[in-house]
């Protein structure tokens, strides 16, 4: 494992409560802080709403881009748990397929969204054991940011009422791993 490397795995919602302007000058002032910070450490991105997308798989975090109206648009309902699902199991066959020495000393998946209301794959008690199977067999952190309590045992997250405090928090948190 490479002790440099970390894996940032951001799960983030577009459905349609979520708020455009806040998520948006959050997530950016989060890439830029993060580029600054000189190591080898790589980056998922799974938007989600009715369908989940990922617009980037284990990149590094130097290669983040700014997002903007255009490329950023909430709309639809929440598939929270098909995202989830979704992102662990590409990262996972993404790091099986990776050399040992070339794998990322710790994957940290951060999700932001809204309560499920339209997930058709993944039902919630499967991602809570693909979760549990995560953080206590490969060592996975989860740090949670919902519109209500937190429904999996994560203990790192809270409410995404306040954008600004949020993506600071998660800021925050991804420099301290690194």
């Amino acid at each position: 494992m490479k002790d440099n490397r970390k894996e940032f795995v951001f799960v983030i919602g577009k459905s349609a409560g979520m708020d455009q302007s806040a998520i948006l000058n959050g997530f950016n002032s989060l890439i830029e802080a993060q580029k600054k910070i000189k190591d080898e450490s790589t980056y998922t991105l799974v938007f989600f709403n009715e369908e989940c997308k990922a617009s980037a798989l284990c990149r590094s975090i130097k290669s983040m881009r700014k997002y903007t109206e255009k490329t950023y648009v909430p709309k639809g309902g929440s598939a929270l748990y098909d995202a989830m699902g979704y992102a662990m199991n590409e990262v996972g066959e993404v790091l099986s397929e990776t050399e040992e020495h070339e794998r990322p000393s710790l994957v940290c998946v951060i999700v932001i969204g809204e309560s499920d209301n339209a997930s058709t794959v993944f039902e919630h008690s499967v991602v809570s054991e693909m979760i549990s199977v995560q953080k206590n067999i490969y060592k996975w952190d989860f740090v949670f940011y919902g519109d209500s309590s937190n429904i999996f045992d994560i203990n790192k997250g809270g409410s995404m009422q306040n954008a600004e405090k949020m993506f600071k928090e998660i800021s925050d948190y991804m420099t301290s791993l690194r």
